[in-house]
């Protein structure tokens, strides 16, 4: 009853009112006294929070982290990312009850519905009958994307879920291995008893050349949007992925980009090279070449199937600079290797690089392409700009 006044009141407008009555009844010991405290604020528009006690819904995580946990000890879900598993299993098996109510505006409503005043509730897509009320509360975000492969494949055509679910490999930050990557696990294996997906790609934060972290205020940011129109998404794609390690940061700058601006170029006219050959179809080492063509192919593939990324960008790097272009190229040269040969192992080296430089390599690739249109005779057409 005492309370009563302060009903639908303001939290400022209120607290006056309290200090009022404190004061009339005695109870005020002093005020106005400064002292340091923790006060959170919204976001968004800056106010501070008042935290409401009310009613939450929650998930409970026990069963669901048994099912996630057994499939990691059955070798089903792999973690690439030194330390990572270890990272995972320590939060499911300190996992509390997860809370999935969200008192914000954004967001999917949870679907409960209470008929009046009842404490009942019940679970529906749309209204159960007259005199029910939907909760206002909606999803915690992390809930509504751990359902992330249900919500795309189970909204589009009939028997995609079947066809795609579980995919093979999950790549994302580690940064959100235990709020994004885990929900999809407990999540998926609830509801399918299939892990979404068997192997889990985790990688690093990009920091700056000398390993620090980028922040605007250091003013040590690298826009790739300007890194692309300088040195193009292919130069930036390779100096992010060169060297990369799972689960683990890496320093990238400007001139990282700028080396393998440079490559790009090397493939580019290292091709025009082969292209313009006049060389006769068989020469002296065509055999001998075409065995280490076949060591780099497996090589290549073995460090890819092996998620070992960053080591496969350095091992191609490496190839096509040193061994295709300082050797091969200046053998061609000396008329000990053919055209033909030279024109096979441009078409293989294209391939293993195409996941790496994407962009050149389709560009050569339509040139090689066109040639074979002609029967086999290159055409001495300007090539275009790329």
């Amino acid at each position: 009853e005492r309370a009563a006044k302060y009903n639908g009141k303001k939290v400022l407008e209120a607290r006056a009112l309290v200090v009022e009555d404190l004061q009339a009844d005695g109870l005020l010991v002093k005020t106005d006294e400064n002292y340091v405290h923790r006060v959170a604020t919204c976001y968004r528009c800056h106010n501070i929070i008042e935290p409401l006690p009310m009613k939450q819904f929650f998930v409970k995580v026990k069963p669901l982290v048994e099912k996630v946990l057994k499939a990691l000890d059955n070798k089903q879900i792999k973690i690439y990312g030194v330390g990572r598993e270890k990272i995972l299993r320590h939060w499911l098996k300190n996992l509390r009850d997860w809370n999935i109510s969200r008192q914000i505006v954004w967001g999917i409503r949870i679907p409960v519905w209470f008929k009046g005043n009842s404490e009942e509730w019940v679970v529906s897509k749309t209204s159960p009958g007259p005199g029910y009320n939907q909760d206002t509360d909606t999803f915690d975000t992390w809930f509504s994307s751990g359902q992330w492969p249900v919500v795309t494949l189970k909204t589009t055509r009939p028997g995609d879920f079947g066809y795609f679910y579980p995919t093979s490999v999950m790549e994302t930050g580690y940064d959100i291995l235990p709020i994004w990557v885990m929900r999809m696990l407990l999540l998926g294996l609830y509801l399918t008893n299939k892990s979404p997906f068997q192997k889990v790609y985790l990688h690093g934060l990009i920091r700056d050349e000398k390993g620090t972290k980028m922040s605007k205020s250091k003013g040590n940011v690298i826009n790739p949007l300007d890194m692309v129109e300088k040195y193009g998404s292919d130069a930036l794609r390779m100096a992010l992925v060169m060297s990369s390690v799972p689960g683990q940061d890496k320093a990238v700058g400007e001139n990282a980009i700028r080396a393998m601006r440079n490559f790009s170029n090397k493939i580019w006219n290292a091709s025009r090279y082969v292209f313009a050959m006049n060389a006769p179809q068989k020469g002296e080492r065509d055999g001998e070449l075409s065995d280490k063509l076949k060591e780099c192919v497996d090589t290549l593939t073995k460090r890819l199937d092996q998620m070992k990324i960053g080591q496969a960008a350095e091992y191609i790097y490496a190839w096509f600079w040193h061994i295709f272009c300082d050797n091969y190229i200046e053998l061609s040269k000396k008329g000990l290797l053919g055209k033909k040969i030279m024109l096979s192992v441009l078409e293989t080296n294209l391939k293993l690089l195409h996941p790496f430089m994407p962009f050149v390599t389709e560009a050569i690739w339509q040139e090689l392409s066109r040639s074979r249109e002609k029967k086999g005779l290159l055409i001495n057409a300007p090539w275009p700009k790329v």
